[in-house]
This record gives C-alpha cells, structure tokens and sequence, in this order.
C-alpha cells in the first residue's frame, strides 16, 4: 500500500507548525459514554492543564459528540497533539489543534473568528491616523485591537444594534477619544458618517457568544422567550410575531433559504407551526417546547447538532434582516 506524507505525519502526531494560546485541542471520534475524567486521564502524561475538559454531548442522548482540552503551555498542547489517534474505549481519538475557542469561554466575552487577520487586512498599520468602521461592535474584540494599532489623531467608529453592545461601546468610549460607539445598524454608516472620509471597513457578521449565552432565544437547547432579535427596542418585530404572521409558504420558504432546510423538512416544519397557530399553542411557546415541534416535524434524523439549529438560524436571519443589511451595509461601505 501507499499512504500520503502529509496524513503519514499527522498519524504519528508530528505537528511543527506555530502554536499561540489558548492552547486548546479540538478531540472527535470519542468513545459515546466518555467522561471528563477519562479524557483526562487520556491526556495525563501531556502537563498541566489551563481548564478541566469540556464534552459536548447530545442533547437528547446524552452520547458525547466531540470536546475541547486547553492546557498551560505549548509544550502541553504539542505533548496532547503526540497522542492522535491514540485508543480511547475502544476508538481512535482525533486530536486537532482548536480553531476556536469559543466553547470555554466565560459567559458575555467573545473571541472574534480570524482575529489577527481581520484587524491586518483593515491597513491600520499603514495609515495609523485614519478613520475606521468597524461594523458590528459585539463586545469589542476587534475594536480594541484596532485602537492598539491606531495613531493618535485617527477615529474609530463602531456600529451596533445590540443595547448590550451599546452599552459596552459607551464604556470604552469613555476611556478612549478615538473611538465612537453608534447605536445603529451598519447598513447606516453611510448615512450616519456623511462627508466623513472613511479608510477603512470591518464588518464581522452573524451573532456572536454572550448573545448567544443572553436570554433572547437564540439556542434551541436554553428556553427562553421567542425573540431572536439584536435590536429589542420596541417596535421592532420578534420571531414570534413572524411566526404568527407568517403563511406556511413564506415560512417554508425562509427555513429553506436561511437555514438549509431540505424542502420536504421545511414544509413538515411550516405544517406544525401552523397547526400550533390554528389550536392557539404556538402563542404560549418558549424557546424549548417550539424546538420539540421542530423536531417532531422533521422526524428522527441523526445529526451532531440540535434538530431545529437550522431552524432557528433562519428565524434570526429573517428577524434581523441579516441579507439585506449585509447588502446595503457594503454598499454604504463603498460610498
């Protein structure tokens, strides 16, 4: 037989490339009744650890899924990344360099995806006293790594529509002169910033953890209340005035477009919702009972994630009118 070099390698856990903290690995393929304390022991020979192990497990089986391991020092992490492959319960474990980190942090703080490069590719560095945007606020995360590279006569500017991003942005506001929080969505910049000469735009879009971690609905997995909005002043549409609003067409049509929805699911799911509409339960739905219809409806289908994910993703994507400020936020971008 042949085998390819580069798969030869990462067989015998020879991973040379750089390493940064966290130094956090990313584990597949676990034994299903894996336990924290046998992931590690797994990993007992490889140093300290920074944080105990986390498993991901089914939500309805309780079957573990993947997990993460951070440990103190590089040499833990090349030590951990020695043992892919390694036999755990009777499997070969994947063990990967994390990509994110994302599932250990604290509730309310956010690591940005792509962070180094986001902020390199914005040019601060070139021009230090120009004036920025960066589009989605958040918690700050890019915000504050464009301040350290920004000069003192250059302005940053953040957009939110999250009274919690807000909130955040009018502290850091507070501290540093340069930057300017706007409780607006980015599609307004070029309105908001008219005859302003703008040198650079960032826009990291989507949601990110502590809404995530926040009460407004977004997890089908912690009940709260049908919301699903980033913006909560009033006035504003949540995702179960949409629900109630919505036909079954429009509603099929959306979970196919924004979350991915094979057809026949997003009809099956469209039918229960308004089947919930006609005998009045859809009105006192949480988060919870409203993801155990999506699941009835869709029917038993394995899957790593929670059966309505999708399903709640095209619900935010809708409330949010993501598309379409995406669309006019780079259109004013380019103004």
């Amino acid at each position: 037989k042949t085998y390819d070099a580069t798969l030869l390698k990462k067989a015998k856990g020879d991973y040379d490339g750089p390493l940064s903290p966290p130094y956090e690995v990313f584990l597949k393929y676990l034994p299903p009744d894996a336990t924290e304390a046998q992931v590690e022991a797994f990993f007992a020979g490889c140093g300290p650890l920074a944080l105990k192990p986390k498993l991901m497990r089914d939500h309805k089986t309780g079957r573990v899924i993947r997990g993460f391991v951070r440990f103190a020092d590089e040499a833990g992490i090349r030590a951990a990344l020695r043992r892919d492959l390694a036999r755990l319960g009777g499997r070969s474990v994947s063990v990967t360099v994390a990509t994110t980190c994302g599932t250990m942090q604290a509730s309310g703080t956010h690591t940005p995806a792509m962070f180094e490069e986001c902020v390199e590719a914005l040019g601060v560095e070139w021009n230090p006293d120009g004036v920025y945007v960066d589009g989605t606020f958040g918690r700050g995360g890019h915000t504050r790594k464009i301040l350290e590279k920004l000069g003192p006569k250059g302005t940053l500017h953040g957009f939110d529509m999250d009274p919690e991003a807000v909130a955040v942005g009018e502290q850091l506001r507070g501290e540093d002169p340069r930057f300017v929080i706007h409780h607006a969505p980015f599609s307004s910049m070029a309105a908001v910033l008219a005859g302003v000469a703008v040198d650079g735009v960032l826009l990291d879009i989507g949601i990110s953890s502590p809404q995530l971690d926040g009460g407004r609905g977004f997890k089908p997995e912690v009940d709260g209340p049908l919301d699903m909005r980033f913006d909560v002043r009033e006035g504003v549409e949540d995702a179960m005035g949409y629900l109630r609003r919505a036909s079954r067409v429009e509603l099929a049509a959306a979970l196919e477009a924004y979350g991915g929805e094979r057809p026949a699911a997003a009809r099956r799911i469209a039918d229960a919702v308004a089947l919930a509409k006609k005998d009045g339960s859809l009105a006192r739905m949480t988060t919870r009972p409203f993801a155990d219809l999506v699941e009835r409806a869709k029917g038993k289908e394995y899957q790593a994630m929670h059966p309505a994910k999708m399903t709640f993703q095209a619900l935010r994507i809708v409330v949010n009118r993501e598309y379409l400020e995406l669309e006019r936020g780079l259109a004013g971008a380019l103004e």
